[in-house]
Order: C-alpha cells, then structure tokens, then sequence
C-alpha cells in the first residue's frame, strides 16, 4: 500500500465458515502495537460506524451535500440520524427495510393525492402547482 512503510493486514473470518471469499474480511492497522485480538475488536466496534455512514451516503443520497460551520454540521448530522432512527422505528426493522417502507409510502400517498383530485374534477394544473411541479 502506498505511503504505508509499516502496517498489519489480518484475514479474518467465522470460525463455522469456510474460508472464501465471501465470508474473509481483510483488516489493516497501521498500530503495530496492537494485538490481533485488539484491531478485531476494534474492527468490530467500527464496523457499524462504518455502515451507518455508508448508508447515510448511499440510501439518504447525502454524499453530495455541503455544509460549513461547526453549526451546520452539527445540525446536518443530528437530521441524518433523525432519518436513521426514524426509518427503522417505523418498520421495527434495519435502515434499509424501514426507508424502504416510508418511500413506499410516500409513493402511496402521492398516487392517492392525485387519485382523489381526479375524483374532485380538480384541474391538472392545480394539482401540478400542489405537487410543485408546474
């Protein structure tokens, strides 16, 4: 790796799976000082850190968003993990399952919206100024 000069690499995986590499996790540290057990363990408490960021990026679609300020950060982030919490309260399940089901939704109450203007004859460009999309 570059720029490394010293550094650890672990192969790690479950001991009741087989060694593929579906199931290998590969570790780097760059403390040396560390036990095996210890970068594990730390790569395990990390772990969900790191997929609570990945998802934030991926499935909030905040990779591109841009903030300044020590203010603005901290009320970006405590809005994201509004929506992580949220999301998975509302279907007693993951961030994935629970975005899942407030985008369905969403969708749900979208198609009923312009279901009962239709039904209320209300003219498309009305509905259309309602949706903010004319």
């Amino acid at each position: 790796l570059k720029g490394l000069d010293d550094a650890v690499v672990l192969l790690a995986w479950k001991a009741d799976q087989p060694m593929t590499s579906e199931h290998l996790h590969c570790v780097l540290s760059t403390d040396r000082d560390l036990s095996d057990e210890e970068i594990l363990r730390y790569y395990a408490q990390r772990w969900s850190i790191e997929c609570f960021f990945r998802q934030a990026k991926d499935q909030l679609k905040l990779d591109g968003y841009r903030v300044r300020g020590r203010r603005a950060v901290k009320r970006y982030w405590i809005l994201v993990q509004l929506a992580y919490v949220y999301s998975m309260f509302e279907s007693n399940s993951d961030f994935s399952d629970g975005l899942d089901l407030l985008r369905k939704r969403k969708g749900h109450s979208l198609v009923e919206f312009i279901y009962r203007a239709a039904k209320q004859n209300i003219p498309i460009d009305t509905v259309k100024k309602q949706l903010h999309v004319a």
